[in-house]
């Protein structure tokens, strides 16, 4: 039986519109402000010689490899979901997609929800579960990221310049303590829930969301009781979705011309797909997400403004990509409730 959604899903059109117009802003402004900040270092012979050194054909791969990423993130999704809910990873992965443009269309998490909510409505999963599942996905992929950040600080030592070492040490540190608190929230979700009834409880108009973080929690204690099968499955998509997407911006750099630094770029995107957790509340999230790509880009990984810039517009467009595939998307969640 349907239920009406906690929110109004927008039309796809629209919501297409709102998500590229809010994608093509930020990465209007990231690129203002970097040729700004960086006029001394970005003129018209820079750019004129990443264009006669790019390749553009590995460089659409590259965008191919990274999109493939949201196939794998679909299935690190699917396999947390316990019998006898079983919903396809493909049908997940367009999901996410249509998460990732909501996300940019529409102020704060929206597409957070809106993911778990479409996965409800369309494969007839209780939202609690959903929800926590995908909030589960996301924290497993969060850990690995922020752990292989630490782990890329202290073993494989970035090059950084020495005026940039102390706080890019401090950011490390930062983000594996980021990592051991969400490996803390998987252990122990009930904590979430002592902290919803301290907090979100206090408000009569908050129940709802004080009992759908009820059902995050206990759908988070089943999925730490499921089983190691279930964990490990879900730890190695994650592990392929991150290294695809690793593997499409290193393929782009090289069809720019660039020669990052590997350690530094495996630094750079870890400590920035794990930075993701904090930024993605807020609107515009993305300008923040350049702004650290870039500013580790040139500080991690030994590449000039004018390369760091080239490469974040590519991930930007691929991104703009994807949000294209999440319109479609919608549309097809919209037709039908049910496979």
């Amino acid at each position: 039986m349907n239920t009406d959604p906690p929110f109004d899903a927008p039309d796809s059109s629209s919501a297409l519109r709102a998500g590229l117009i809010s994608g093509v802003i930020g990465l209007v402004v990231v690129v203002v402000v970097t040729v700004l900040v960086g006029r001394t270092h970005i003129d018209a012979d820079a750019v004129r010689a990443i264009v006669d050194r790019a390749r553009p054909v590995p460089l659409l791969g590259s965008m191919l490899i990274m999109s493939a990423a949201f196939l794998f993130l679909g299935k690190r999704w699917s396999v947390l979901f316990p019998a006898p809910h079983a919903p396809p990873g493909r049908g997940l992965a367009a999901i996410l997609c249509a998460g990732l443009l909501l996300n940019s269309a529409l102020p704060g998490p929206v597409g957070e929800f809106g993911a778990a909510w479409f996965a409800h409505k369309r494969y007839r999963v209780p939202l609690g579960m959903s929800l926590a599942t995908g909030m589960g996905a996301r924290i497993i992929g969060m850990i690995m990221a922020a752990l292989a950040a630490l782990a890329c600080w202290i073993w494989a030592r970035p090059p950084v310049p020495p005026e940039y070492a102390t706080p890019i040490e401090i950011a490390a540190v930062l983000v594996g303590l980021l990592g051991f608190g969400l490996l803390v929230v998987l252990i122990r979700p009930e904590w979430m829930t002592a902290i919803s009834h301290l907090t979100v409880a206090r408000f009569e108009r908050l129940q709802a969301v004080h009992k759908t973080v009820e059902e995050a929690a206990d759908a988070l204690g089943a999925i730490r009781h499921s089983g190691a099968a279930a964990l490990v499955q879900c730890v190695s998509w994650s592990a392929i979705a991150h290294a695809c997407v690793l593997a499409g911006i290193a393929m782009a750099a090289v069809s720019l011309g660039s020669a990052p630094s590997p350690s530094g770029l495996l630094f750079t995107y870890a400590t920035t797909t794990a930075a993701v957790i904090v930024m993605f509340a807020l609107p515009g999230s993305q300008v923040g997400w350049d702004a650290i790509f870039l500013a580790l880009l040139t500080t991690t990984a030994g590449l000039s403004l004018p390369d760091a810039l080239a490469i974040a517009i590519v991930v930007r467009v691929q991104q703009l990509v994807i949000m294209a595939i999440g319109a479609a998307a919608l549309t097809w969640l919209a037709r039908t409730d049910t496979p």
